[in-house]
């Protein structure tokens, strides 16, 4: 988990990371527990490097390879390393049925130093698991739950606070040495709430537990923790190849932008007298030279507050008469109702698409310059205006029929134990979402959550 410090910070704040969360990496604010966590993480590091200089001194130069061989595994990604080798080295079993970790404190005998005494035991007690961020305190550390075995520990770990987001949830292993707890491994893929529950509601069934908590010593089976590892992996992948969105308006049709060019072949002011006749059209307003009318349609479905649509726009100039849709349905439909109206006063030309690709790589683009755009602030009232848009669309949404539900509102999953976790994970995407946002333009979600009866 890093992160360059020109990078615009994963707050959301639109600052550079060095300029905002980074500075807690400097150290000028330190608390005994994070030095403390440090100097032990300093060690754990150290100890790594002697346990492989150990095994390839005792089993060759080739031992991490044969290792992971032999338990079936592929090559490494860069993501699985942190978790995978200091699981070779304190939970893989070898067949005289120690860990490396065993075999190298039996050959170091004495001369071992207390605070690697103390990492060892703490591997020994320690499981892999899956853990969900709870809490980040930023430049401290993050309390985590254990989705299986509900344990809690706050991990100090100062970069790691700078990344992880609430309800993130990583394939960690945690070690707790003197009352302070730390990473001893984790996968360097965070998933959020959607793809977390997949993996929980897995691992749930590879434990044979469903709902209450799973022992560690369950998690402390190295099968039980190769098993967990696939399905983390499978997950990433999921992650990382789903499609990109679909874009849709509100009617459901596929986002389009689309523009349908006409030449006008009579005077400019007759067409202009002519078209506030067409249905849904709204008072004409001066665009510069050009007189732009907005066509609409009473209601919404998708929005129930909202008390029209718009479904497109019409650009008249001295020559050209321009009809701007985001659906090709809405496009036809307009195209045909502007060609009904205005017969023999303008000739189509052409239609223009745009590739709703290049929006996406566009959007892509923007966003990694967001640090340079996020300098110039929003003003208050489009802030506010914002803010009060998504409050208003939440408190319609806990009453709509959400697909993700199977068709049940909010309020109706809420009451329904299978229909819960659905909705949980509904929430956390939502809350997390609106962590990613700069603090003036968040709304609180904690009245949905109370409404629901998750307080």
């Amino acid at each position: 988990m890093s992160i360059g410090r020109n990078d615009s910070c994963p707050c959301g704040s639109g600052k550079k990371y060095k300029k905002c969360h980074g500075i807690s990496d400097l150290g000028s604010v330190t608390s005994p527990e994070v030095s403390r966590a440090a100097e032990l993480k300093a060690c754990d590091t150290e100890l790594g490097g002697r346990l492989m200089r150990f095994a390839r001194m005792r089993h060759g130069p080739h031992w991490m390879h044969d290792a992971l061989e032999s338990e079936g595994m592929r090559e490494l990604s860069d993501a699985e390393m942190p978790i995978v080798i200091p699981w070779l080295q304190h939970f893989k079993i070898d067949k005289s049925g120690s860990t490396l970790a065993d075999e190298w404190r039996r050959h170091k005998g004495r001369g071992i130093s207390p605070d690697v005494l103390l990492l060892l035991e703490s591997y020994g007690a320690a499981w892999v698991s899956l853990w969900e961020v709870a809490e980040v305190e930023p430049g401290r550390g993050s309390r985590l739950t254990d989705l299986l075995t509900r344990e809690e520990r706050f991990v100090h770990d100062v970069r790691s606070s700078s990344i992880l987001r609430r309800f993130d949830t990583v394939l960690a292993i945690i070690l707790t040495c003197d009352g302070v707890s730390f990473f001893g491994g984790a996968h360097t893929r965070p998933l959020p709430p959607q793809f977390a529950d997949s993996v929980v509601r897995r691992a749930r069934r590879l434990c044979g537990v469903r709902t209450r908590p799973v022992s560690p010593d369950k998690l402390r089976d190295p099968n039980m923790q190769l098993e967990l590892l696939a399905v983390w992996n499978a997950a990433v992948e999921d992650m990382l190849d789903q499609p990109p969105p679909t874009l849709q308006n509100t009617d459901g049709d596929p986002f389009l932008l689309t523009r349908d060019d006409f030449a006008v072949v009579s005077p400019r002011d007759e067409v202009a007298r002519r078209l506030p006749a067409l249905a849904g059209v709204q008072e004409p307003e001066q665009e510069g030279d050009d007189t732009v009318f907005v066509v609409t349609r009473a209601g919404n479905p998708v929005h129930r507050s909202w008390d029209n649509t718009v479904i497109g726009r019409i650009v008249l100039s001295a020559t050209r008469l321009t009809v701007e849709t985001n659906s090709t349905r809405r496009a036809d439909s307009l195209r045909s109702a502007v060609e009904a109206m205005l017969r023999g006063r303008v000739r189509f030309r052409l239609r223009k698409e745009e590739n709703t690709d290049q929006l996406m790589a566009d959007a892509g683009a923007s966003a990694a310059t967001g640090a340079e755009r996020a300098d110039k602030p929003l003003a208050p009232e489009m802030v506010v205006a914002m803010r009060q848009f998504r409050e208003q669309h939440m408190r319609d949404w806990i009453d709509d029929a959400i697909p993700a539900l199977g068709g049940l509102t909010p309020r109706e999953a809420a009451r329904l134990s299978g229909a819960r976790p659905k909705l949980i994970t509904l929430l956390k995407e939502f809350e997390q979402s609106e962590e990613r946002l700069p603090e003036p333009q968040r709304i609180d979600l904690q009245w949905l959550r109370e409404e629901l009866g998750f307080s």
